[in-house]
Formats: structure tokens, sequence, C-alpha cells
């Protein structure tokens, strides 16, 4: 889930209910339609230092424009147990370890652990972190970083930029960079939105891949104490880049998540 917000202290859960939507066009292959059921993703803090993240959802895939099933659902389990500390006001570190079980019309088993580090001066925010994961069926490891700058505008903008690096480690060798601009608002009332566009670049093993532009907008919209609505919206754009008999040609795609967050 993205930018949890601080609660009262007397609320220690955090958890997204909703439903996702994924499809991508191909020139030169079938569509894919992937929607989700989320039961649940969010966390729920232990202790002070100890938080418990969690995802419960289920995925159904399509292809082609009859939208014809690939068959049994994915059913994704993920359990992220989480230490944090923090140092002084202007510092914190976190580790989180990962366990992830996909099981249905494919089957995977992840585990991942995650250092970070945050930094806060003045209008300045800095975060910083390494995902290390081994991945069991592939018998590979892969690795991400996500690091984060933001720099306060003033009480309700923020501007800032991600940077992505992701690697798997296995025959297919797939590797994605990009970088991530974006604006953040905070509006009177609460409202969160922020506005994101990403540039960036696939590869695989035989050099073939693609050239993304992304736009995305994310908001949640606070209805009372206890129950914002979220919306998580974006059109992608990809580029083919050194193809062959074998690939699939540009594709274009749309995501959308919506649900309700409950803060309890």
């Amino acid at each position: 889930m993205a930018s949890p917000e601080s609660v009262s202290s007397m609320k220690r859960s955090r958890v997204l209910t909703g439903f996702e939507y994924e499809e991508y066009v191909y020139v030169n292959a079938p569509s894919q339609l992937f929607q989700s059921f989320i039961f649940a993703d969010g966390s729920t803090k232990i202790s002070d230092n100890f938080r418990l993240a969690y995802v419960l959802k289920e995925t159904h895939k399509y292809r082609g424009s009859n939208k014809v099933s690939e068959g049994n659902a994915l059913l994704t389990t993920e359990l992220m147990p989480r230490y944090e500390k923090w140092v002084n006001e202007n510092f914190n570190f976190a580790v989180e370890f990962g366990y992830e079980k996909v099981t249905g019309f494919e089957e995977s088993t992840r585990y991942q652990i995650t250092p970070e580090l945050n930094f806060s001066l003045g209008k300045h925010f800095l975060h910083l972190n390494l995902e290390s994961g081994y991945w069991d069926e592939e018998k590979a490891m892969f690795y991400e970083t996500e690091p984060l700058y933001v720099y306060r505008l003033n009480d309700w903008i923020n501007i800032g930029s991600k940077f992505l690096y992701h690697e798997d480690k296995n025959d297919f060798a797939w590797t994605e960079m990009a970088i991530k601009p974006l604006v953040q608002f905070r509006f009177d009332n609460n409202l969160y939105l922020e506005l994101r566009y990403e540039l960036g670049e696939t590869e695989i093993f035989d050099g073939t891949g693609y050239d993304y532009s992304n736009y995305a907008l994310y908001t949640e919209i606070p209805v009372n104490d206890t129950i914002s609505l979220l919306a998580d919206l974006a059109y992608r754009d990809h580029k083919q880049r050194n193809g062959n008999q074998y690939t699939w040609g540009d594709k274009e795609g749309v995501f959308a998540k919506v649900g309700i967050i409950w803060t309890f």
C-alpha cells in the first residue's frame, strides 16, 4: 500500500480491501487481462518497534478479445514482519522480512529481506532501501531498490522522484530501470493526491525489451476517522525494443485499483 498516514496510537491496523484491474493490448499477441479481488492488503502494529504487513488476494487471468479464462485463479499470500526504530527526529531505520506464496495456474514461493533508511531534515526527505530475495522455483536470487527523494514546497505540496532498479538472476535475466518524478498534494480536509510519471526500460537475456512511459494518479479520500476511499489509476505505453519473430510487439496498458482503507 502507498503512503500510510499517522493515526491515533489507539489504532494499530490499516487495511485495504478492494478490486484491481490490469489489461495489456499487444500488437502481435492476444491481450492479457488480470482481475484481482483484494481481501486484505495492510499492516498491524504489534509494538513500538514491530509491525506485521500482509496481503491476501485472488487473481483471475484472461486472454484475447473474447476474454478466455486461463483456468484456476491465483491465490497470493504475503507475510512481512518488520522491525523499525527511530534513532532521533531526523533518522529512522527498518528491516522487513518477506514471504510470498502464489498457488493456482502458476506456482511460486519467494523470500526476501529489505533493510531501509529514512532521513528527514527540514524540507527534505530521503528514503533508501535494498530488497534481496530468493525465488524458490527458479533457484535464483532477485534484487530491487527504489529510493525516494521528496522536497516540501509548502504545507500542501511536495515534489520529488523515485528511481527503480530490479534484476532477476535466473535464466530469463529480467532487468528494469525507471525514474518516477512525482507531485504530492495534501488538502485541508486531509485528502491526498499524487501525480506521477514513470520513464523506464525493461530487458531480458536476449536483449529484447520495452521502453515505457506510464502516467499515474493515486488518491486517498477520508470519509471519517475509520474509513478512507482509495483510487490508484495508470495508463501505460510500452514500445518494443530489439524485437524479433518471437516477441509480442508494442503494448498499451491500463491499471486501476479501487477500494476502502479501514483504520482500526
